[in-house]
């Protein structure tokens, strides 16, 4: 084992370990923002995790694989990032309102 895989090693370990802090404020996040923020910061590390991982195995695939992925989290990100923009105006209207 020479340096290089050494150092993607404790890289992918590292991100492993970050990732599971962000699903952590993924989980308790008090607001909304907060989750699709570590959503967010989850889907980004999970890239470059895959990317670490075609270069440590020598693949190029793996950044296809990667490609593919950052675009289905993109679409997911502004998907949830509308939905929580249409309840805050429908929660909004409500209040002026004064309907429930």
């Amino acid at each position: 084992m020479n340096m290089t895989d050494l150092i993607l090693i404790i890289s992918m370990i590292f991100l492993s370990i970050t990732i599971i802090f962000c699903l952590l404020r993924a989980a308790l996040g008090p607001r909304m923002t907060d989750r699709l923020v570590a959503v967010n910061i989850i889907s980004i590390k999970g890239v470059v995790l895959i990317l670490l991982m075609g270069a440590y195995l020598h693949d190029n695939q793996f950044m296809d694989i990667a490609l593919v992925y950052v675009l289905l989290s993109f679409l997911a990100v502004v998907c949830l990032a509308r939905n929580m923009l249409t309840k805050a105006a429908r929660k909004e209207k409500e209040e002026t309102d004064g309907t429930v």
